[in-house]
């Protein structure tokens, strides 16, 4: 079957309910499919697109909008935000980029002959297929009284927040249910506008995954100061209305609180449904797993988004990196894997790490700050150190001498990408300890320091690296490897090939620190390592050097990095000529971005547009 697709009749919205018809019948197949239309979706096929141009790239949704900034939805709500402003890539892209959009559901995947059943029994061919199909609400139990009265509101969706921000106006008292990012969020964005908000979290304390009491505390003082009523230990049992309409909660302290707006934030599930409807059984732990490369336990399936489950290497466990910026470096590692460029992908996600703001406070966890306080640590010898003040907090998990986990809350906030390979990569921290706990440690000029007393001690023989045993196993974390296509156990032991003798001895030789002719060495850190890794290539070892490489900028936690466009240099009126031509849907229908303005072109984000 020929897979040169024919012109993009648009995105969704952009054509007759027949031309998308006449779409789903003439596409039979295409190399690199994509399910969903998230920023970790939509991310993929761009990335596999500027990797792979020659190759076909479809995105199937039953989304009918495109690709939206869904931190900004908040924003948007309470009016601070345009809605040309929540695209997530200028109007479009998916056109210029000749990615192609097919506007219907997925039913099941038959893994074994690598195709998909569209709504209405359409099949349709992959080389590749990635599931981004995201998360979906948990939502109010069906069960609790007045759960379905107008007013009540589970925020995710685009419609979620257009229907907050129409109601918004009319709005005196509200009350905000959940004990996450999420709900601080939404609360913030209610008091902005003068809304009375009662705020309502079923524990103990705030995000108790990442908070400790302290730091708990020290948010949600903040937040009742800008005016929030907060209640600890409570649930909604009952919603009060008059025709309809809400008018009142009752809480499980027989507590009744008047409101007209009852906003549930109560968190998300990865929805897993189509996995679950794939031929091959996929495993399932917290959404897909899948493996450092988002390889799930079925041959060329990724998932990526939401919905994908990494391990972590700490804990030991699978669980979603459910945010923007995981999302979109998902995307890209995807997008690479689909057409054959895992040389392309960046390193292992590695430990947890998360950004964000809360209120006036900004917030960093990376690593397992609070292991002491969970049940699951490895590590039995962990010791706790904080900081604390009237607007600072800070706490440290330390074993021995190395960083496990680091908490802060502040105004400002040290390189996070630095502390993640800190702990990575198990650097000393016995004599930064102080500045880490009193906020006044530069973590991306220490590790830089460490890098360098490194390289140039293992120059000098004054530490050398030890070469792993002949022989000795080595476990690859991966779902489902690539190197044999008759692997299927998912967490195989591979044996290592066995070296000669004449290897071996040359290996024990060079460890021995034998004098040999060296050339002028150059005196910058990368230049030494790079010396040093091919001396060794040259000697016909194996053995590994400590990981250096120059720090990226650090990653906006509100919005990530995103991968170039391939055409990004297409004219402004280009662009708006695609929006025209019906890539766009009616509920983000506003006029194009204005072409005198210079300071918007060749913008990743329409975020970054004017204001209403």
């Amino acid at each position: 079957m020929n897979n040169k697709l024919p012109a993009n009749p648009g995105g969704p919205g952009g054509r007759s309910v027949a031309a998308r018809a006449y779409l789903q019948r003439s596409l039979g197949q295409a190399d690199v499919v994509v399910v969903g239309n998230g920023i970790a979706g939509l991310t993929a096929a761009i990335e596999a697109r500027r990797l792979a141009p020659d190759k076909s790239v479809v995105i199937i949704t039953d989304q009918t909008h495109p690709t939206i900034n869904t931190p900004a939805l908040k924003q948007f709500a309470i009016g601070k935000l345009a809605r040309e402003q929540l695209l997530a890539y200028p109007a479009g892209t998916e056109r210029a980029e000749r990615i192609h959009i097919v506007n219907t559901r997925v039913d099941e995947i038959h893994a074994r002959s690598k195709y998909v059943t569209l709504r209405g029994g359409h099949g349709f061919g992959y080389g590749s297929l990635l599931l981004a199909t995201g998360s979906a609400p948990t939502g109010l139990a069906p069960s609790i009284p007045g759960a379905n009265f107008d007013g009540v509101l589970t925020l995710h969706r685009l419609q979620d927040y257009l229907d907050l921000r129409r109601r918004i106006g009319e709005v005196n008292e509200a009350v905000v249910i959940g004990g996450g990012v999420h709900a601080i969020e939404t609360v913030m964005g209610l008091l902005y506008w003068g809304i009375r908000v009662h705020w309502l979290i079923r524990g103990k304390t705030f995000m108790r995954n990442m908070l400790d009491e302290t730091s708990s505390t020290l948010v949600l003082n903040n937040i009742q100061r800008a005016g929030a009523q907060v209640y600890l230990e409570t649930e909604v049992s009952g919603i009060m209305g008059r025709v309809g309409a809400v008018a009142g909660i009752i809480t499980n302290h027989s507590k009744m609180i008047p409101c007209q707006l009852v906003l549930c934030c109560v968190g998300t599930q990865p929805t897993t449904t189509l996995a679950e409807q794939c031929s091959i059984p996929m495993l399932l732990q917290h959404g897909i797993m899948v493996d450092d490369k988002l390889r799930t336990s079925v041959r060329d399936i990724y998932a990526a988004g939401d919905v994908a489950s990494l391990k972590n290497p700490q804990s030991g466990t699978f669980e979603p990196r459910a945010q923007w910026y995981a999302a979109t470096a998902q995307g890209r590692i995807a997008g690479a894997m689909m057409v054959g460029k895992q040389e392309q992908t960046p390193a292992s996600f590695g430990i947890y790490w998360h950004a964000t703001h809360l209120g006036e406070l900004s917030m960093l966890t990376v690593g397992e700050p609070l292991s002491k306080d969970t049940k699951d640590t490895k590590d039995t010898n962990i010791q706790i150190l904080t900081d604390s003040s009237k607007s600072d907090y800070r706490r440290v998990a330390l074993s021995g001498d190395r960083l496990v986990g680091y908490l802060a809350l502040g105004t400002e906030q040290p390189d996070s990408l630095a502390i993640k390979r800190i702990i990575e990569e198990g650097i000393s921290v016995r004599d930064v300890i102080k500045p880490l706990l009193k906020g006044q440690f530069d973590a991306r000029a220490y590790l830089a320091r460490q890098h360098s007393r490194t390289t140039r001690d293992l120059l000098t023989g004054r530490a050398p690296a030890l070469a792993r045993q002949q022989n000795q196993p080595v476990v690859e974390y991966e779902i489902f490897p690539t190197v044999s296509r008759q692997q299927t156990d998912p967490l195989k032991v591979h044996e290592e090939t066995p070296v000669s003798s004449a290897q071996g001895r040359q290996r024990q030789t060079d460890q021995l620190g034998m004098p040999q002719a060296q050339p002028e060495r150059a005196a910058t850190p990368q230049a030494m390592y790079e010396y040093e890794a091919q001396t060794r290539y040259n000697r016909g070892t194996n053995q590994p050097l400590p990981q250096f490489e120059m720090l990226v900028d650090e990653i906006n936690p509100f919005t990530g990095n995103l991968p170039e466009l391939s055409q990004a240099g297409m004219y402004d009126d280009e662009i708006d000529a695609s929006y025209r031509r019906g890539n766009n849907d009616p509920l983000l229908d506003t006029p194009p971005i204005e072409p005198e303005n210079t300071a918007l072109r060749y913008k990743l984000w329409a975020y970054m547009g004017n204001e209403e």
